[in-house]
C-alpha cells in the first residue's frame, strides 16, 4: 500500500514540475505600459536647445524567462511629428544592466511596415520612470539629440547619471 501512495505522490510531483517548468518558460510575463512622461530634448552637450516636451509610451512589456525582452507598443515624443505619423516596430531588449533596459527603437512607414523611417536607442527601467532616448532626429545631424524624461535640463542630466551608473559602460551619452 506504501509502494503504491508513493508512486503516486512522485507521479504527481513530476507532473506538477512539468507544468510549472512549461508556464516558467512559455509565460511572457507581460507588463502593461500605458504613460506620458514630462522629457526634455537638447543636443548633445548643449543646454542651450532645450525644450520640452513629453514622452508617451503604450504597450506591453513582454519578459519571458530565459528568453528576450521585448516592449511591443507605440513610443511617441511630442515635438515630434514623425514619431506620430509612423509605427513603432517591436522594441527587443538587447541588454539589460541592474534593471536599466536597452534596445533599438525603429518607426517606419504604417503603409509600408519594411520601410523604415528612422532608427535611435533608447533605454528605460522596469517602471518606465526614466527613459534616455538617443538619435540623429533633430535639425543638426551632425550631434546627437537627446530626449530624457525629466522636467528640467538639470533633471534629465540627473536621470542620465543614474541610468549610467545602473547600466554601466554602453549607456549613451557615456558622460
Amino acid at each position: 500500500m506504501r509502494s503504491k501512495v508513493f508512486k503516486v505522490t512522485i507521479s504527481l510531483i513530476i507532473v506538477l514540475g512539468i507544468i510549472t517548468t512549461l508556464i516558467l518558460v512559455f509565460y511572457q510575463f507581460p507588463k502593461k505600459v500605458d504613460l506620458v512622461s514630462p522629457a526634455v530634448s537638447f543636443y548633445e552637450n548643449d543646454p542651450s536647445s532645450i525644450k520640452n516636451t513629453s514622452i508617451r509610451i503604450s504597450g506591453t512589456l513582454n519578459r519571458p524567462l530565459f528568453q528576450q525582452h521585448i516592449f511591443k507598443g507605440t513610443v511617441t515624443i511630442d515635438d515630434l511629428e514623425f514619431t506620430k505619423a509612423n509605427g513603432t516596430l517591436d522594441t527587443y531588449v538587447l541588454d539589460k544592466n541592474n534593471g536599466i533596459h536597452s534596445g533599438n527603437l525603429v518607426y517606419h512607414k504604417p503603409s509600408k511596415p519594411g520601410e523604415i523611417v528612422t532608427v535611435s536607442m533608447i533605454w528605460f527601467d522596469d517602471d518606465f520612470e526614466h527613459i534616455n532616448i538617443v538619435s540623429n532626429w533633430g535639425e543638426n545631424k551632425k550631434l546627437s539629440l537627446l530626449i530624457v524624461s525629466g522636467s528640467s535640463y538639470e533633471e534629465a542630466i540627473d536621470t542620465q547619471k543614474k541610468m549610467r551608473d545602473k547600466y554601466g559602460s554602453g549607456f549613451v551619452p557615456r558622460d
